[in-house]
C-alpha cells in the first residue's frame, strides 16, 4: 500500500499541525548546524551552455534519422 494510503486511512492528513511540529523539531535537533551563506549559482559560459543544448539535440535528431533510414532500408530488403 503507497504511503498516501496508509496515512489517509490512519487519519493523518497534510498540512497536519503536529506532523509539521515534528518535522521542524527534527530539522532544528539534526540540522541545526546548517550554515546561513547560500552559494551563488551563475550561469555557464555561453559557449558551454551552447554546447550542452545542442548535443542533445543532435544526437536527437541522428537517431531519428537513423531509424527512418533503417526502416526505409528494411523495406527494400523485405
Amino acid at each position: 500500500m503507497k504511503p498516501q494510503g496508509r496515512a489517509h486511512r490512519i487519519n493523518c492528513y497534510w498540512p497536519n499541525p503536529l506532523v509539521e511540529g515534528y518535522i521542524i523539531r527534527v530539522h532544528k535537533q539534526f540540522f541545526s548546524n546548517c550554515t546561513v551563506d547560500h552559494e551563488v549559482w551563475v550561469d555557464p559560459p555561453d559557449g558551454t551552455l551552447t554546447a550542452l543544448i545542442l548535443v542533445p539535440v543532435f544526437l536527437t535528431l541522428a537517431m531519428i534519422a537513423l531509424v527512418v533510414w533503417c526502416s526505409k532500408r528494411s523495406d527494400l530488403l523485405a
